[in-house]
């Protein structure tokens, strides 16, 4: 069985995918949280609270955005480890990030114990 995400019907992402419309796709179909302590160019996306600490991190993503606030890559910090870091391939329809998006909270609720996902 599919699940059916209603995400928006746009473009590709483009340089004019700015760091606030990514924040909203992010936030509003994922529930995903920002880290508010976080300055800079990079902005981490987190499953439900913020959590840090490497056994018990909530992240999910990490964006990092060039000139303009314009996105420049997006780290799945779930499937990434501390020798490999993976990245969504850009440019990507907004279906595809989803997809991408949901399968990284997927992966992250396999990886929890007790997190109520069954394989």
């Amino acid at each position: 069985m599919a699940v059916h995400i209603g995400l928006p019907r746009r473009d590709p992402l483009r340089s004019d995918m700015t760091r606030e419309a990514l924040h909203t796709f992010l936030t509003e179909y994922f529930d995903l949280v920002l880290d508010p302590a976080e300055r800079g160019s990079a902005r981490s996306y987190f499953l439900g609270k913020v959590m840090w600490h490497p056994s018990a991190t909530t992240r999910i993503l990490q964006v990092q955005y060039g000139a303009n606030h314009q996105v420049s890559h997006i780290k799945l910090c779930v499937s990434s480890d501390n020798n490999n870091s993976v990245f969504v391939p850009l440019p990507m329809n907004w279906s595809e990030l989803g997809r991408a998006v949901a399968d990284e909270i997927l992966l992250y609720a396999r990886q929890r114990p007790g997190y109520g996902i069954a394989e």
